[in-house]
């Protein structure tokens, strides 16, 4: 909690470096670079007494929330190492244990007084305009009132820093924003793209396995043909099918040589394989090409017809069917006089 005293453990834990068999998390997207936080940064000593100090307070500029904050007080002060406020806000934080041991009753006591005096609307005023006299006007503000609260002379040191938001993100003291919908939709392009690589990898060293072949082996799509294709599950060696060629490198000069020369992709199977649940027809494209198809369900596959192997023509067999029902039709109307005829 941003408004409670922290404890030495929980400096340690925030300042603390990964340890090696930890993986430091990754850097978050910046979203722009403008720091949307402002570090308060402070020491206090004293000028005659056995009390010192400091404290870091972190907050939202726009709506001045404190996002983190930390008061340390030690008493008796015995002329510890006082912290630097030139540093940068997680070093300051680190070294304020080095001023003393922790006295909480009275660092509560004084942690009071600069929630009073650190407002909601000072922060944001502070935020919109953080030049040393700004910040050394504060400074004597809240001297002043530790030492009406702790009877003791302080001399203070102060110091304002802007913070980035990854930067507190990597501390985990605030979580990240939810990326837009922009974002949402490359990270999920990205995934699909790394899902079908990671598919088409796996398929290719399936389609090496046990074979051959040296050459060069190349990925293909089926070409559909629901009205007049061959099922799948009946494609034999030697027949003549259509494919779809995909990828660069190969592929591409591939498809770029049938594109210019107008040659359709038929090419004759040359062997089936089945492995893993999955059907690899290999289509010969030249000696040193071969295509694969990988099929995963029955599907009909445009063949190209050969001589000897002539399908029946559609149309001609409908007309010799529609011309059977007519003359069908014509007999059982000729049958019905009939009977009328003799029998009523």
């Amino acid at each position: 909690m941003p408004d409670e005293l922290l404890s030495v453990n929980d400096v340690k834990k925030l300042t603390e470096a990964p340890k090696n068999n930890e993986t430091p998390p990754a850097e978050p997207i910046k979203k722009h670079d403008d720091p949307e936080f402002l570090a308060i940064k402070s020491t206090f000593t004293p000028s005659r007494g056995d009390m010192g100090g400091g404290f870091c307070v972190i907050f939202e500029g726009k709506t001045g929330r404190t996002v983190f904050q930390i008061f340390w007080l030690a008493k008796p002060y015995a002329n510890g190492q006082i912290p630097e406020v030139g540093k940068d806000w997680r070093n300051f934080v680190k070294s304020l244990p080095s001023m003393g041991p922790l006295d909480k009753d009275w660092g509560e006591k004084l942690q009071a007084d600069l929630k009073e005096i650190l407002t909601v609307e000072e922060k944001k005023k502070l935020f919109e305009n953080y030049t040393k006299v700004k910040i050394r006007q504060l400074e004597s503000m809240y001297r002043r009132t530790f030492e009406a609260t702790a009877q003791c002379v302080f001399t203070a040191s102060t110091e304002a820093e802007p913070v980035a938001r990854h930067e507190l993100e990597r501390a985990k003291i605030i979580k990240p924003l939810p990326p837009s919908p922009e974002e949402q939709a490359r990270i999920q392009r990205e995934k699909e793209e790394k899902e079908k690589a990671e598919r088409e990898e796996r398929e290719r060293e399936e389609a090496k396995k046990e074979g051959n072949f040296e050459g060069t082996i190349i990925k293909c799509n089926p070409m559909v043909d629901p009205v007049r294709g061959k099922a799948s599950s009946e494609i034999a060696p030697g027949d003549i099918i259509g494919v779809q060629i995909e990828g660069e490198g190969t592929s591409a000069l591939v498809t770029k040589y049938l594109e210019e020369n107008n040659i359709e992709p038929l090419f004759p199977v040359d062997e089936i394989r089945e492995t893993q649940g999955k059907k690899f027809l290999y289509v010969k494209i030249s000696d040193e090409i071969r295509g694969y198809v990988a099929i995963t369900k029955d599907i009909k596959i445009r063949v190209k017809e050969q001589e000897g192997q002539a399908q029946p023509k559609q149309g001609a067999s409908f007309l010799g069917d529609l011309f059977f029902f007519g003359l069908l039709g014509v007999a059982l109307v000729a049958l019905l006089f009939v009977i009328r005829y003799f029998f009523l």
